[in-house]
């Protein structure tokens, strides 16, 4: 079983040291392991047939940043789009997923969602932790195999607001309270879900702003089960 990393984008996402740590997970899960810090490779999608993942660790351009993001052209979306549509799978976290670009609205489509703001950080707080909260993770389909046994939990980091897909299986939710922005209390946003694209799986977790996020426990299992499920669609169809 193969997947390829693309790794590149903002580095205050530090997408090196998310590659490394999750080449690590999958080399442990039977992973056959490709990284590459271009996205050119999805220009030739005949060349990459045999893959079974994918997992963006990217970040888009967004005003108020002062480096420079990557984006995506029309020609690596559509490969995307056709390695996925064929049955390879798609995985990935946080910003570096679901905050990634931005002009290509289509890409949300695949993914199912797109990142807005995660107050307190809103609409644009660039100061380090400033826009880390406490906040709880809630397992709403504990009977899912991909988070059977994975208990909720409370983290410490970015409280992603997000708009989603209605047709996502959503896996697990946060709640938000009204300490920022008094009129989203109690708003229910999906963290992690599943989709179909095609004959592709698609799975996505909204935690993973610092490397120690992805190292507790239960996201950890939630995005090694998740990766093997997206890989495993291919051998399925």
């Amino acid at each position: 079983m193969k997947a390829a990393l693309f790794v590149g984008g903002w580095e205050g996402h530090t997408p090196a040291h998310f590659a490394e740590w999750y080449e690590d997970l999958l080399t442990r899960n039977g992973f056959e392991v490709a990284v590459h810090d271009t996205l050119a490779p999805l220009e030739r999608p005949e060349e990459l047939a045999d893959l079974d993942l994918i997992t963006p660790i990217w970040s888009s351009a967004r005003s108020g940043h002062q480096a420079e993001f990557g984006n995506m052209t029309k020609l690596q979306e559509d490969g995307l789009l056709k390695l996925v549509g064929d049955g390879c799978g798609l995985a990935g976290w946080h910003g570096h997923m679901g905050d990634a670009f931005r002009d290509r609205p289509t890409y949300h489509f695949l993914i199912g969602g797109q990142f807005v703001a995660h107050p307190p950080g809103w609409p644009d707080n660039l100061q380090p932790r400033e826009d880390y909260i406490d906040y709880d993770v809630t397992i709403c389909k504990p009977d899912h195999p991909l988070v059977e046994g994975i208990r909720s939990f409370r983290i410490r980091s970015e409280q992603y607001y997000m708009l989603t897909d209605p047709s996502n299986n959503v896996l697990a939710t946060t709640t938000f309270s009204g300490d920022h922005l008094w009129w989203i209390e109690g708003t229910v946003i999906p963290v992690t879900w599943t989709r179909r694209w095609d004959k592709g799986r698609v799975f996505y977790c909204s935690i993973g702003h610092e490397l120690d996020d992805l190292k507790v426990p239960q996201v950890t299992e939630m995005i090694r089960r998740g990766a093997i499920w997206a890989a495993e669609g291919k051998r399925a169809a």
